[in-house]
C-alpha cells in the first residue's frame, strides 16, 4: 500500500472490504439453507405418513381446494395439517359425521378431536366439543375446547370450577371423543 493513501476504515477500525461482506452473506444463506433442510425434514415430511393414511381410507373425498382435508367414507370430517414455514407443529384432526336438521340443513360444527404429534414422545391430544341450541330457524353452537390424556380422561388446567365444568362436559360427549379415540387409532396408528 502506497504511504500517501489513508485506507478508508468501517466503524470498528478494520479496512471495509465488499469480499467481507460477501463472506458473511454467504455464510448467513448456507445457515439458513441447512435450517431450512433440517425443518423440512424433520418437521414437514413426517407428516407425509400421515396424508398416505388418510388418502388409504376406504370412500376417502378429499376436499378439492384444500389438501389435507376431506371426508372419509363413514363421514368423518379429516385432516392433516404441516407445520408452517420454521415452525415445528402441524397437527391431525378428526371430526364426527355432520348433523342433519329436520329441514335438511346440515350442521358442520360437530365434537372433533385434535393431535399434535411430537417427535419425541406421545402426541398431545385436545377436543373440540359443542352444545347446541336448536331453532325452528336453525341451531346455535358453542364451542368448548379441552386437552385429554391418550384415554380420553380431562386435563385440568388447574381451576378447581372450571375443572369441574370442564370434566362434567368431557362425560357429557365421552361416547363422541372414545369414538374419535378409536377412530384416530384405526387411521393414524395414535394416540
Amino acid at each position: 500500500m502506497r504511504k500517501d493513501v489513508i485506507p478508508v476504515e468501517d466503524a470498528q477500525g478494520g479496512p471495509r472490504s465488499p469480499r467481507r461482506f460477501l463472506r458473511l452473506l454467504a455464510l448467513l444463506l448456507a445457515a439458513f439453507a441447512l435450517l431450512s433442510a433440517v425443518w423440512y425434514f424433520t418437521a414437514y415430511r413426517p407428516y407425509d405418513v400421515y396424508m398416505e393414511a388418510l388418502r388409504a381410507q376406504p370412500g376417502w373425498r378429499e376436499a378439492p381446494a384444500l389438501p389435507g382435508c376431506g371426508t372419509d367414507g363413514e363421514g368423518y370430517n379429516c385432516n392433516v395439517a404441516r407445520p408452517g414455514f420454521l415452525h415445528w407443529t402441524g397437527n391431525l384432526g378428526i371430526g364426527m359425521p355432520n348433523l342433519t336438521l329436520e329441514n335438511g340443513e346440515e350442521v358442520g360444527f360437530t365434537d372433533s378431536l385434535l393431535i399434535w404429534p411430537r417427535m419425541t414422545g406421545e402426541p398431545e391430544l385436545g377436543v373440540l366439543l359443542f352444545e347446541y341450541d336448536f331453532q325452528e330457524d336453525g341451531v346455535t353452537c358453542a364451542g368448548h375446547q379441552l386437552y385429554i390424556t391418550a384415554a380420553g380422561e380431562y386435563r385440568p388446567y388447574g381451576d378447581a370450577a372450571e375443572d369441574a365444568a370442564n370434566a362434567q362436559l368431557l362425560a357429557e360427549h365421552q361416547e363422541n371423543v372414545e369414538t374419535l379415540l378409536s377412530r384416530a387409532r384405526e387411521i393414524w396408528g395414535l394416540p
